[in-house]
């Protein structure tokens, strides 16, 4: 049977481009897998022997490309969409709600290494920042006690995540991290830190400071709105 005419028209549109775009749900044979770090939209910020920190931004109605975890993460969603993921070899998901923000998200019980892609269905970007352990820190010491403004939300063989809550205008008292950490405003707002950072990046809601030693600091809230902050240490 030959087709002629409007219909052969439509199929060269559907075929002449040799591949699926990249937000269908059927990725075709040209998708390659790369490390998540050098995925485009997981924009790595920051390295260090211990940690790798990427902040990623998926636009709406668009997909990442196919990115291997090798490594044990947590992630702070600052803004978060419908999504699907689907792993190599497998259907996409289901379409997943999006997150209570701002929250913390971890891979400590799934089995490394896993290759996935994300999608982005929603009219709204996606907004992680991530942080990638990649050793021990070799420090060992308790946690910090809670207080009126932190406390303990999770700990694992790898990090422990505390969440800092500050009224306007409110500080915390200076205080010690015995490891090296991570610091990640989850909330619009103001954040002001006191206390020495080996590296920082971003504004507002995902800005990010890491800490290689220990040394007293100080998180204020500068704005006229409470703030989220994330307080992370390495193990």
């Amino acid at each position: 049977m030959s087709i002629s005419g409007p219909a052969a028209l439509v199929l060269v549109a559907l075929f002449g481009c040799g591949q699926a775009p990249r937000n269908a749900a059927n990725p075709g044979p040209a998708d390659a897998a790369v490390p998540v770090y050098r995925e485009p939209m997981h924009r790595l910020v920051f390295q260090s022997p211990l940690v790798r920190v990427l902040d990623v931004r998926v636009p709406p109605g668009d997909t990442t490309g196919y990115h291997v975890h090798a490594d044990r993460l947590v992630g702070i969603a600052v803004q978060d969409a419908r999504t699907w993921a689907q792993v190599l070899g497998a259907p996409p998901g289901a379409v997943a709600t999006p997150r209570t923000l701002p929250s913390t998200f971890d891979n400590w019980s799934q089995q490394l290494p896993y290759t996935h892609r994300v999608a982005n269905v929603d009219t709204v970007p996606l907004h992680y920042v991530v942080a990638e352990w990649l050793a021990q820190s070799g420090a060992q010491a308790p946690a910090l006690r809670d207080g009126p403004d932190r406390r303990l939300l999770r700990e694992g063989a790898t990090a422990r995540i505390y969440q800092v809550t500050l009224a306007p205008g409110r500080a915390t008292q200076p205080h010690t991290h015995a490891t090296p950490g991570l610091v990640v405003l989850g909330t619009p707002g103001a954040l002001s830190e006191e206390g020495p950072s080996r590296a920082k990046g971003g504004k507002g809601a995902g800005s990010w400071s890491w800490h290689d030693t220990p040394a007293p600091h100080v998180l204020r809230n500068d704005g006229a709105e409470r703030i989220v902050v994330y307080e992370i240490d390495w193990r």
